[in-house]
């Protein structure tokens, strides 16, 4: 039987405080016998990181940055200096049960071909409610959560294979990041996950959902849910992720999946349903105009870099665009449900 390996548990932290705190300690009661953390921090507080330092000394790598790096940038620093065989990302607002880490090892043992394996994460204030089951792709670039807002009624009590894993808690094979080169940092935070996964399926790795990992999270604890910045944010990045990933008929035609997408965001925030509602009570439409005329811009600027490299993915990739076109079909997302779920 090969030996245990090490996993390199990795926190990206900004101003942290409290929650921080939960997590890391879930890390220390991993059940795993092998596991050391690494911690970077973005430009927290002094006082904060004198604090980590007082709590935690020698038994956190820490890694400091005088300002906010992103959280793609911050995992890719971790990633240099783990010496893990595994990675495990979580974030600063998730809590790992006790078995989390050894369910995920357990599961990868033997299966040379995984490359990443995503986590059941429910909610913290909610725990019978689910967060993700890994990801699914709708066809202009952007993503959601596998699962979010579902009731957790033993619907995904099945190992499974998925897209790829929510970033806030993933586990990735050391190897697959060595040659895929981590995170993307052009993007910087939000559907960094989903570029990562979707790059590893067409190198020819696999992902797969693992039930019996357990993580407890409070999502958008440090942007905010509706925030300018993560709207922003994730409108430019799926446009990263079209030009990138899709196909190039579906890249094509995702201008009309992102028209459809727009006018069922407009129709939920007129009948004061999904996302789309809470944000507009808090933004109004001039400020949501402005975010899109800015992200279809720095986009646009940034389109030759992201030609690029979707040609190095092109040279690189072992599946045909039949089974590329399957697995996007396999984990599509309905433009009802993302726009209508809350």
């Amino acid at each position: 039987m090969p030996p245990e390996p090490l996993v390199t548990a990795v926190v990206v932290n900004l101003d942290g405080r409290r929650q921080l705190h939960d997590c890391l300690d879930s890390l220390f009661a991993q059940s795993w016998p092998r596991l050391e953390v690494v911690l970077v921090d973005n430009g927290s507080s002094s006082k904060e990181v004198e604090e980590l330092r007082e709590l935690y000394g020698d038994r956190v790598r820490l890694i400091l940055n005088p300002h906010n790096e992103g959280f793609a940038r911050g995992n890719n620093q971790a990633f240099e200096v783990a010496r893990g065989d595994w990675i495990f990302v979580l974030n600063n607002d998730a809590v790992a049960d006790p078995g989390c880490v050894e369910a995920l090892m357990r599961f990868a043992a033997e299966r040379e071909e995984v490359g990443m394996l995503a986590c059941r994460v429910v909610q913290h204030d909610r725990p019978n409610f689910l967060d993700s089951a890994g990801l699914l792709l709708y066809p202009d670039g952007v993503c959601r959560p596998r699962g979010w807002e579902e009731k957790d009624l033993g619907q995904y009590d099945r190992a499974e294979e998925v897209l790829a894993p929510h970033g806030c808690a993933a586990a990735y094979r050391r190897s697959m990041l060595d040659a895929l080169g981590g995170f993307d940092e052009d993007y910087f935070c939000y559907l960094e996950d989903l570029d990562l996964g979707a790059r590893a399926w067409l190198a020819g790795w696999t992902g797969w959902y693992v039930p019996d990992a357990r993580v407890s999270h409070r999502k958008s604890s440090t942007a905010g849910n509706y925030s300018k910045f993560k709207a922003y944010h994730v409108e430019r990045n799926r446009i990263f992720n079209a030009v990138k990933l899709l196909p190039r008929f579906i890249l094509f035609m995702s201008p009309l999946f992102t028209l459809n997408r727009y006018l069922l965001q407009g129709y939920a925030a007129a009948t004061h349903r999904g996302l789309s509602d809470s944000f507009v009570k808090e933004y109004s439409y001039a400020e949501l105009a402005w975010l899109l005329v800015k992200a279809y811009a720095v986009a646009l600027f940034r389109l030759p870099r992201m030609l690029g490299k979707r040609r190095a993915i092109a040279r690189s990739r072992k599946l045909s665009t039949d089974e590329w076109y399957q697995l996007i079909s396999r984990f599509k997302l309905d433009a009802i449900e993302l726009a209508l779920k809350h």
